[in-house]
């Protein structure tokens, strides 16, 4: 209990302090998609041998927290729509319960640190977190061994770390990697987990 509600502390944290954001047009700017996403990659830590694909929309915050400095912290909110398919080979023992694939869809304010002009005028590195919640059509996903990964439920949390780079005079252009986990956060006794790295490439409009 202790873990989840450390967990939708930092996201309401997260949402309140870029709620001012959108107070004043707030269907403008859901109407007015800032960027798009593509990206995959596989899962790490358990027997499932997942591999995950995920589409988003972003939303960006145009904000500047760090004042008189050569830094700039902003950040974005980003909804995800993902797909994770089980790589196995099906001839292997695999557990008797679980799912070959799940689909979920998450929604995450994502804080990110940049140089405020691009090295060189053309590229700048990023360092970015977020944390948000999702959902996912299956809890159950079928591993190579006599028990499935066990999710819990279908609510997950989803937290992200990320590192990249920002092309072109305008940064439209976007190539990263990211490193996903996603949790129940202890609200169900059943909480395996599930981590994935992620390549990703986003376009900026």
């Amino acid at each position: 209990m202790v873990l989840i509600l450390k967990h939708v502390g930092l996201f309401i944290v997260g949402c309140v302090v870029v709620s001012h954001v959108y107070a004043n047009s707030f269907a403008d700017k859901v109407i007015a998609v800032d960027g798009i996403t593509i990206g995959g990659g596989p899962e790490s830590n358990s027997e499932a041998n997942m591999h995950s694909y995920r589409f988003a929309v972003l939303w960006d915050w145009n904000q500047d927290w760090i004042k008189n400095s050569s830094w700039l912290l902003s950040g974005y909110f980003d909804l995800s729509f993902f797909y994770w398919e089980n790589e196995l080979n099906h001839t292997d023992s695999l557990s008797l319960r679980g799912n070959g694939s799940t689909a979920g869809m998450s929604f995450s304010p994502v804080f990110r640190i940049k140089p405020r002009k691009p090295f060189g005028g053309w590229v700048a590195p990023f360092f970015e977190v977020g944390i948000g919640p999702s959902l996912v059509t299956h809890d159950e996903i079928v591993a190579e061994s006599s028990s499935p990964v066990d999710l819990g439920t279908h609510f997950q949390l989803e937290d992200r770390m990320g590192i990249g780079l920002l092309f072109g005079k305008q940064q439209s252009i976007e190539l990263g990697y990211r490193y996903i986990h996603y949790s129940n956060g202890g609200v169900n006794g059943d909480n395996d987990g599930i981590d994935f790295q992620q390549l990703h490439f986003t376009m900026w409009f």
